[in-house]
């Protein structure tokens, strides 16, 4: 039977399904599920991926927070209770034993970086100096620890370091430097690092000091074999040259001139000096300076000392050569390094205490490297403002200083108004038995004239007896006393008088001081009493001393009512 066209169509449709249905439905589950893949990838891959973005994001943007301590019983430092301290000092033996420090901690979650101490303090900045063992990214949990020493050895006190990470809070404490105990050290200086030689000339030395606080060992100096100038040096310091003592060490030139260098050292001396040693064929200079200058004792402004150069060639190394018990005494002069031709140029002296005293000198050579024929002046020392004559040591260490008077007290009055023989104040009296030395001890002859008198007679002792108030403020009356004859001065048998028969180098004003150059204005009174009587005629006359002009004077005795100078002496003393 044959089916309508319509029909067969159907059915072919039906047969169709039927065998391949399956398969299509499986392909388009398929296609399905493909279409379903990215929601799968964004549910499974994506979201996760952004949960972990998210949490790392957390913790970037935590800080970390930090706490610091200074090892002592673990306390955490505050900067509210201010209870960390750390002692700092030099890195030295002498100083602390262990440097000052701060542990850091990392108390967070998250990695600490970059972690510095730091402070606006200028302390901090001028004298710190820190060992950061902190790394560059201090993980949780864990320390290191910060250590810090000073460069100088002064202290100070700095608030509130810092201690701070890029990211982290901010923690402080306070730190102490501390200054650390002076090491014992040979220090050696020298009196100049110039030393200007005449080949073929005299030799010049230089003084080396240990300024330090050890002995300094075989101080020497050596010289540089090239060139060879010949010039030789000498030490004359000790095996110990002592803190604060000084020695010569002298350099002897060749005759080949040039220029050459030496080098001053210790074995256990922390420096050595380097010293440019010139040798050369200048031409000679001459030099002039006074005929005497006086020294202030304890006057820090001293004296100035005027040199001139008389010719067309400089000077080098211009220099007063003081005594040397002065300078070990602590008396200090200037030099100058050049005096030009024809120029001038002063040397400054200081006497560094009231009691840093000695009897005048004469003969005291200024001189240079290159100068012939060197000038000398007298140097003598006063004491607030009255010249020193004499100075004795009755024990050590405690000295008595004879000065006389800067004026006359009288230019012309009596020994005594009243002729009296004193008992004990003679040229020959000796004391026992008799009351004075009367030739040597003045203040126990004014004491005896003055008891005898009682003021009531005009006499010269009395004069300087009754002085009350001098250049040191007001003082007892009998400070200031008539010299004795041998206090004042010598017999000069050139010039006529009579000879007391003083002592021998028994200190007095004219062989001290007038025969020097000072107290010039002696000469214009030309006579003066002295407190002593004649043993020839003790009743009626008694010694003077006569200055003429040019420091020349002598000894002679007169009648007591003749009519003289009067200048007063007087003793200080340090008790």
């Amino acid at each position: 039977m044959i089916m309508p066209h319509s029909l067969a169509k159907k059915m072919g449709s039906v047969i169709w399904l039927h065998n391949y249905a399956p398969s299509l439905i499986k392909r388009m589950n398929f296609m399905r599920r493909l279409q379903q893949l990215p929601l799968y990838f964004f549910l499974f891959f994506i979201v996760p991926i952004q949960s972990l973005w998210a949490l790392e994001s957390s913790k970037t943007a935590e800080k970390a927070h930090l706490t610091i301590s200074t090892g002592k019983n673990g306390v955490i430092c505050s900067k509210s209770l201010q209870n960390c301290v750390i002692q700092v000092s030099q890195n030295l033996p002498q100083c602390l034993s262990t440097p000052g420090a701060v542990t850091i901690t990392n108390n967070s979650r998250v990695p600490a970086n970059n972690i510095q101490a730091s402070s606006t303090n200028g302390f901090f900045s001028l004298y710190v100096l820190q060992n950061n063992g902190c790394p560059a990214s201090l993980l949780p949990g864990r320390s290191c620890t910060i250590s810090f020493f000073t460069n100088t050895s002064i202290a100070f006190f700095i608030p509130n370091v810092m201690v701070k990470g890029s990211n982290t809070n901010a923690t402080f404490f306070d730190m102490q430097a501390v200054a650390c105990p002076t090491q014992p050290q040979a220090i050696l200086s020298v009196s100049s690092n110039i030393v200007n030689l005449i080949a073929g000339g005299s030799p010049q030395s230089i003084a080396v000091t240990n300024i330090g606080t050890l002995p300094a060992s075989n101080v020497q100096a050596s010289i540089a074999s090239s060139p060879p100038l010949g010039v030789g040096v000498v030490s004359f310091c000790p095996a110990l040259l002592m803190p604060n003592n000084s020695c010569q060490i002298t350099y002897q030139p060749g005759v080949t001139p040039g220029n050459t260098t030496s080098t001053v050292f210790g074995t256990n001396a922390v420096n050595s000096i380097p010293i440019a040693v010139n040798v050369s064929m200048s031409p000679t200079t001459m030099l002039s300076v006074p005929t005497n200058a006086i020294i202030p004792a304890g006057d820090p402004g001293g004296v100035n000392i005027f040199v001139a150069n008389l010719t067309s060639t400089p000077a080098f190394n211009v220099r007063v050569l003081l005594p040397a018990s002065w300078i070990a005494a602590g008396v200090t002069s200037t030099t100058c390094a050049v005096i030009p031709a024809n120029g001038s140029c002063m040397i400054n002296i200081v006497s560094p205490g009231f009691f840093t005293v000695f009897v005048a000198q004469g003969g005291i050579v200024v001189t240079g490297d290159n100068v012939v024929l060197p000038p000398s002046i007298a140097l003598a020392f006063s004491m607030d403002g009255y010249l020193v004559y004499s100075v004795v040591f009755p024990s050590p260490d405690i000295p008595l200083v004879f000065v006389v008077k800067d004026s006359d007290e009288s230019s012309s009055f009596v020994w005594s108004g009243f002729p009296l023989a004193i008992s004990g104040i003679t040229e020959t009296s000796t004391s026992p038995p008799d009351n004075c030395n009367g030739a040597t001890d003045g203040a126990c002859n004014s004491a005896r004239i003055f008891e005898t008198y009682e003021g009531m007679i005009p006499n010269a002792a009395t004069l300087c007896h009754q002085i009350g108030m001098d250049n040191s403020g007001e003082i007892p009356f009998g400070t200031w006393y008539l010299p004795a004859i041998c206090e004042l001065g010598i017999f000069n048998s050139g010039a006529g008088g009579t000879s007391a028969n003083c002592p021998a180098n028994t200190p007095n004003i004219v062989t001290n001081l007038y025969s020097l150059g000072f107290l010039p204005e002696l000469s214009l009174n030309g006579r003066y009493w002295s407190s002593t009587e004649s043993s020839a005629d003790s009743l009626n006359n008694a010694w003077f001393q006569e200055f003429f002009a040019n420091g020349v004077s002598t000894q002679g005795t007169i009648n007591k009512i003749n009519t003289y100078g009067v200048r007063c002496v007087r003793v200080f003393a340090t008790s």
